[in-house]
């Protein structure tokens, strides 16, 4: 070669490794345009020179400075042409390098079959040459491909290799790495203690090595690990350290984890606001970013807060917006909780079909992948649905498959959730008439949430079930005590459908006591709170409320309407006992508008409703209704046999009570119908079975209600009047005689 074209050869060099350099300065200082051109240029003059491999390095950096900039599919093209140069310098491990980076964007766009691929094909170069350390990349990344599958036996596999390599080539900290994978395995197992130690191995290795971002993604993985151990004051401080290390090192990913994190501690703790406002700090770096998973996970989280906060829609929107999300990117195991919450949302808005459909398959997800949590979350809304469509032996048995699946994750982290079982099935059985259950299952509620503060936001609920609970017995005092707590409890938690559902609580238990105006007043605010939570249930239940009021004050005309209004609202949403109650109190208007027939028709269709539902006290409100129409028509046997199982009804229920006390508060409830069932005997010629009906029941209940209801009937019993003849009015007063001899014999 002539010493001119040496010459020239070299300043050509010259300028190559200049324009190389003016790429790695910008690219430095983060002026990207700027380093692709002096990396676009440095290439050309390279590839002129033959200097092939560091053509390839300068398309490499390319690659990279696309891959920065979101330009993927001009990142992959960029290695793609890096590793021609590479084979023409016969670089092997260059290329393979390459390849494996081009599998890394592949499963950032959620190609992970081409991913995959990639990652074979590197993986088959390093093998060749016998390179630790790059099969313990390849390991690594099949291990994440195969972890975002939700394969978690495969995952496993490939980080246990991956560890193997990595140690064979004395890299501690892609072994960190590699270790710290394999803990988020165990941890999704529920094997917290492993997780824990394993992470906290990492951490040491990153702190030694003085890796930052190691350290900062140990802090996040630890951090959650107690936070699904319920161990919230610690994941918060790992949080906390975690945001301030990635803070200062302008490490935006690693803030947006730390803020999501924090996020949903503060839900948890039920400081709502910071809780929202950290969720969305996150969601717009991760947008930014154009990072779609942790765009999805924050969204999830977006609704959960939401949902908490009654925005029901936007709540939907988020949720659906995640759900995309995680399947465009293949992630499993965030799919299994979005559904799950989806469920939850749809529930609240009315979608019970819909709801019963996502819980269930939420169920099968979550079983698959191993989340034994969403798997328990999901089975309780499948129970939730059950019970709101009045199918209550599929809820019971939906809530032991919950309780039996839940008892397979350790007791320091599934107090929440043991709550959440407690609590529904508690609910079940105060409207299946087992009040003993109720109370057990309430007990247990409050053991489980104790001083759990993840469960904290459950208090104001189960103060509710109580307040129903002493409802149903009839002790009104206690259940207005314990509907004002749970008001109180819910405003402090930031539960607004608790507080509403407390003040329709106070507003039904002022109605049972006759405070009729009290009562209204109450129940519009009720209203009021249930339209705000977009709850159509609950605006239902209190235009059912008011309905009752109407009927208390004569109103016929408006006690129609609203009643009307309730099953209108309940048929939408398929709330089955309430639309059972709906159709039982339209009845309860005609027949005061004397529209009898129209009246059985309502009273016909409660009936079966509650029958469905296994609701035993509803099944004696309609019973009874039905009663004092057949008694007003003369029909005294179909009455009699009305009556009959009704009593059947309220005293099984009773002796479900478990404090014998609570008998007479309970009984007293009823005493119309044992009054109404006495004067049918008597009419009948049945004595002294009214005597001993009358006995037995004041014996538990007292004898001065009893009395009062008969005295009300004997006022209804005309004893003179030109309308009847002097053998019907003969026989009034005998039937009078006959009744005050009744009467104090309860007294005597």
């Amino acid at each position: 070669m002539a010493i001119e074209d040496q010459e020239k050869l070299k300043k050509d060099r010259q300028q190559a490794d200049k324009r190389m350099q003016d790429g790695f300065t910008a690219y430095n200082e983060g002026k990207i345009d700027k380093a692709i051109e002096a990396f676009g240029d440095a290439e050309i003059r390279y590839r002129l020179v033959g200097d092939f491999k560091r053509a390839g390095d300068s398309r490499s950096m390319i690659a990279e400075a696309q891959r920065e900039n979101h330009a993927l599919e001009q990142a992959i093209n960029s290695y793609q042409r890096a590793i021609k140069h590479y084979k023409q310098a016969n670089r092997p491990l260059n290329e393979a390098a390459c390849t494996l980076s081009i599998g890394h964007i592949e499963r950032q766009l959620a190609h992970l079959d081409k991913a995959q691929d990639a990652y074979m094909s590197a993986q088959h170069m390093y093998r060749t040459h016998h390179n630790a350390q790059g099969l313990g990349n390849t390991y690594l990344a099949l291990g994440h491909i195969e972890f975002q599958r939700g394969n978690r036996t495969y995952a496993t596999e490939h980080y246990q290799d991956a560890i193997r390599y990595f140690h064979e080539a004395n890299d501690t900290t892609h072994e960190a790495d590699a270790n710290r994978s394999l803990a988020d395995i165990q941890r999704l197992e529920g094997n917290y203690d492993a997780a824990l130690h394993t992470y906290q191995q990492a951490l040491e290795i990153y702190q030694q090595t003085k890796d930052l971002f190691g350290t900062i993604d140990a802090q996040l993985g630890l951090a959650r690990i107690h936070l699904e151990r319920e161990e919230l004051d610690q994941a918060a401080d790992l949080y906390a350290e975690a945001l301030k290390n990635a803070s200062s090192l302008e490490y935006e990913l690693g803030t947006a984890d730390a803020n999501l994190g924090l996020a949903e501690i503060m839900l948890n703790q039920n400081n709502i606001d910071q809780a929202l406002i950290g969720a969305q700090s996150a969601l717009q770096v991760y947008s930014d970013q154009q990072n779609g998973l942790g765009a999805a996970e924050a969204s999830s989280l977006l609704g959960a807060i939401n949902l908490r906060r009654g925005q029901l829609g936007y709540a939907n929107s988020l949720v659906e917006r995640a759900l995309r999300t995680f399947k465009a990117v293949a992630y499993r195991f965030g799919l299994a909780d979005a559904t799950v919450t989806l469920g939850e949302i749809q529930l609240r808005r009315g979608f019970a079909d819909r709801a019963l459909q996502t819980f269930t398959d939420g169920a099968n997800q979550a079983h698959q992948l191993g989340n034994t949590r969403a798997e328990v979350r999901a089975l309780i809304g499948v129970a939730s649905v059950y019970q709101h469509t009045g199918r209550t032996p599929s809820a019971r048995n939906a809530y032991a498959d919950a309780t039996e699946r839940c008892d397979t994750i350790s007791t320091s982290a599934n107090a929440h959730l043991r709550s959440l079982i407690e609590i529904g099935m508690a609910r079940l059985s105060i409207f299946s008439g087992d009040l003993r259950s109720a109370e057990n299952h309430l007990r247990g509620a409050l053991e489980a949430v104790g001083d759990n503060a993840l469960s904290a936001h459950l208090k104001p609920a189960i103060e509710v079930l109580y307040g129903q609970l002493y409802h149903t017995v009839g002790d009104f005092a206690q259940a207005y005590q314990h509907f004002t707590t749970g008001k109180q409890l819910a405003e402090q938690y930031h539960e607004p459908l608790q507080a509403a559902q407390a003040v329709l609580g106070i507003g039904q238990t002022l109605l049972a006591q006759d405070e009729l105006d009290k009562a209204l007043e109450t129940l519009m605010d009720a209203g009021r709170r249930f339209q705000l939570l977009e709850s159509v249930d609950g605006d239902g239940y209190t235009m059912l409320g008011i309905a009752q009021v109407n009927i208390g004050q004569k109103n016929w005309d408006d006690g129609l309407e609203n009643s009307e209004a309730a099953i209108t609202r309940f048929k939408q949403t398929a709330e089955a006992l309430g639309l059972a109650d709906a159709y039982l109190t339209r009845g309860l208007v005609r027949r005061g508008q004397n529209e009898l027939d129209a009246a059985l028709q309502d009273f016909e269709q409660a009936l079966h409703l509650y029958h469905q539902a296994r609701r035993p006290l509803g099944v004696v409100d309609t019973r009874t209704a039905r009663a004092g129409i057949y008694f007003l028509r003369g029909d005294l046997d179909r009455a009699r046999d009305e009556q009959t199982k009704s009593i059947t009804q309220v005293e099984n229920v009773m002796n479900t009570i478990s404090n014998p006390q609570h008998w007479t508060l309970f009984l007293r409830q009823y005493a119309d119908l044992y009054a109404q069932t006495a004067i049918t005997d008597i009419r009948r010629g049945q004595d002294e079975q009214a005597k001993t009906l009358l006995q037995n029941f004041a014996r538990i209940a007292g004898p001065q209600e009893i009395i009062q209801r008969i005295q009300l009937y004997e006022d209804d019993i005309p004893t003179s009047g030109e309308e009847f003849t002097e053998e019907e009015l003969q026989a009034n007063q005998e039937l009078l005689r006959r009744i005050e001899a009744m009467k104090a014999a309860l007294q005597g």
